[in-house]
């Protein structure tokens, strides 16, 4: 039997979801933290190419996502910019900013793909993404459960970081990032086929999760997000959406503190939470990193000190080396790249979080309000760690960028499940 382009296709595009959070340590000159999907990715960029009709599917995707993809050209121009500078430091990793750059391509390729498919199959595979996506939220969700649990038992399966789970993404902050867009999927998924449960089981079981990766700043931003939006719901006299959130808030949060008083099993977590801002608890640290790269940037205001070298350029300007980075998106881009770089990385964003309030404003619906506590659950997020380069918050933009565009067209419940009913206008 000879299989379709469709079905092929189709089939490639749900093994690169699943694929997305398993990830691993590759030493290549410098350790680089990729995933089974950068494998995948090349494939189907050369199964994408082969196929003569997708050259005219390419030219509709330049001229209608062109917001997106002159975003992600422009961070890679003033990144490269930055890099004039590795001829007037003292000390530079190449290596280290090469890889950066490299990556922020490998992200493109990642948008620029998906783009294409959803051009090709329009709604057809914004469900099948959802699809797979929530699958794979809830096997990696499991095995976060699961390896606290083991951990607590004394069995340490390498999926836990000192007792924080952290699945197969290699770092609890990581796995609590995946886990936080994960749940804003879930959440629009079970919105799109408009199941009458209020709190599913897959949303319930993707909190716990992100609650066993004790990662402080993912529950701090999740339930900031979520305090965000019940206050612009109230501010927009949304109360029908402002009672659905809350009761979405209470059940979530009464099972969480029920599993929490009758175990030891998130302890930990909550724990962790409590002692923030105390003495050593790692806050001092990360200050010292952001003061530091706020240093670097007004030192180098403009152009910054060039991508990838804050760690270098802290032995040039402090007299000795940081062994991190800044931990911080913002102060990270701001440092390295300066102000050009930084507005060249910030402005695509907060072009969507405006989008989703005035689509919140206008047209109401919880897809809304579920890609607006996504979006600034990341904001915040980032704050803390570096996602620059996390591929599933590139497809999360990609996603959220044709969601905000999309005309919500929703047929009677007996025959949506085999038809195609999201009706996708993207602006041009």
């Amino acid at each position: 039997m000879v299989l379709s382009n469709r079905r092929i296709d189709f089939f490639l595009i749900g093994a690169l979801v699943v694929c997305l959070p398993f990830m691993f340590r590759l030493n290549m000159v410098i350790e680089l933290n990729v995933s089974l999907a950068d494998i995948l990715i090349v494939i189907i960029l050369f199964w994408l190419i082969s196929i003569k009709e997708n050259q005219q599917v390419l030219a509709v995707v330049l001229k209608q996502n062109y917001l997106i993809i002159v975003y992600m050209l422009l961070l890679i121009y003033f990144c490269i910019i930055s890099m004039a500078n590795y001829f007037t430091n003292i000390y530079i990793d190449f290596p280290y900013g090469l890889s950066a750059i490299i990556k922020l391509f490998v992200n493109f390729i990642y948008v620029l793909v998906l783009l294409i498919f959803i051009e090709k199959y329009k709604d057809d595979v914004i469900l099948l993404l959802f699809k797979w996506w929530r699958i794979t939220a809830i096997i990696i969700s499991v095995l976060c459960i699961i390896s606290v649990i083991l951990y607590r038992f004394g069995v340490d399966n390498g999926l836990t970081s000192g007792g924080r789970a952290q699945a197969t993404l290699n770092d609890p902050n990581l796995a609590a990032l995946y886990l936080i867009v994960s749940f804003t999927i879930v959440a629009i998924s079970s919105t799109f086929v408009q199941k009458k449960l209020i709190v599913n089981v897959a949303m319930v079981v993707v909190l716990i999760a992100l609650v066993s990766t004790a990662s402080r700043g993912g529950m701090v931003s999740i339930v900031f997000s979520v305090l965000i939006v019940l206050f612009l719901s109230l501010m927009m006299g949304r109360i029908k959406e402002l009672f659905f959130l809350l009761i979405i808030g209470s059940i979530i949060s009464f099972i969480i503190l029920l599993i929490n008083s009758s175990s030891d099993f998130l302890s930990f977590a909550m724990e962790r939470v409590a002692r923030i801002g105390t003495e050593g608890d790692g806050t001092s640290d990360r200050i010292l990193l952001w003061k530091s790269a706020y240093e670097m940037w007004m030192d180098n205001p403009f152009i910054g000190i060039g991508i990838g070298q804050f760690i270098p350029y802290s032995t040039e300007m402090y007299g000795y080396t940081f062994s991190s980075i800044p931990h911080n998106t913002y102060l990270s881009f701001l440092s390295e790249t300066g102000i050009l770089g930084f507005l060249a990385f910030i402005w695509f964003p907060m072009y969507l979080v405006i989008k989703v309030i005035l689509g919140l404003i206008k047209r109401g619906g919880n897809v809304f309000y579920y890609l607006f506590i996504g979006l600034n659950a990341i904001a915040i997020q980032s704050i803390t760690i570096n996602i620059e380069n996390i591929r599933f918050i590139w497809i999360y933009l990609a996603v959220c960028f044709v969601l905000i565009h999309t005309d919500f067209n929703q047929q009677p419940k007996d025959t949506q499940e085999n038809s195609a009913w999201i009706k996708l206008e993207v602006n041009e």
